[in-house]
């Protein structure tokens, strides 16, 4: 991406709900790749686990999420199975968060390329949710949970919400090994004691690691 600043939007589609494939074959096609570039979109990726597709679209600065949608359907009437225009996905945390992004606007975001890329999903108790989102909201982050992310490797991360689903996007170092770093990782000052708190919000078993609470979302 040759852009230095650019705003992101955020799609989450049950799939055994909603058929995305046509437009997989779609954002698969190098002529449908050149036509999105021409017209400003940066990047359309999807990810998916057994029942989501998380669809990722980076766009020129000054886009919004009216204008995705636009340029989607000029393309394709396959683009309609959803409105890019009014389901964006709501961002509830960012690593170093400085300013707060309405969905519809996309979020104003500075690359970190190169990176390697992890996206990863888990479900929320439903009673919890608020109180999950106020955990994550701007400023309100451990420094030391901060500083160990940072400290491992990760240049950036975020985590969107629909409903009671969470997906995190975590960029990293080139040749960051999680497997390696994992370990390590949950043993940096206040790690566990996050991991502990964060656990009562999650709908997995409180004793996981982290690579094992969180789903892997798979890119198509």
């Amino acid at each position: 991406m040759s852009v230095k600043q650019f705003r992101r939007f955020t799609y989450l589609v049950n799939s055994k709900v909603q058929d995305i494939s046509r437009i997989v074959t779609r954002i698969k096609s190098n002529g449908i790749q050149n036509t999105l570039n021409e017209a400003g979109v940066l990047s359309f990726k999807i990810y998916q686990n057994e029942d989501s597709n998380f669809l990722l679209i980076d766009g020129e600065k000054h886009m919004n999420s009216a204008a995705i949608n636009r340029i989607l359907l000029n393309i394709s009437d396959d683009f309609n199975i959803i409105s890019f225009e009014s389901s964006p996905l709501e961002r509830i945390y960012k690593l170093e968060q400085k300013e707060v992004y309405a969905p519809t606007d996309g979020q104003l975001k500075t690359t970190v390329a190169p990176y390697k890329r992890f996206v990863w999903t888990l479900l929320l108790e439903p009673d919890l949710i608020e109180e999950y989102k106020n955990v994550h909201a701007m400023s309100q982050a451990w420094p030391e949970i901060t500083a160990n992310m940072k400290e491992v490797g990760v240049k950036d991360m975020e985590i969107y919400i629909k409903n009671d689903r969470v997906v995190l996007i975590m960029d990293t170092k080139l040749g960051f090994n999680l497997e390696e770093v994992g370990p390590k990782w949950q043993k940096l000052p206040r790690e566990e004691e996050w991991q502990t708190y964060v656990a009562r919000f999650q709908r997995t078993d409180p004793e996981s690691s982290i690579q094992e609470k969180w789903q892997d979302m798979r890119q198509l």
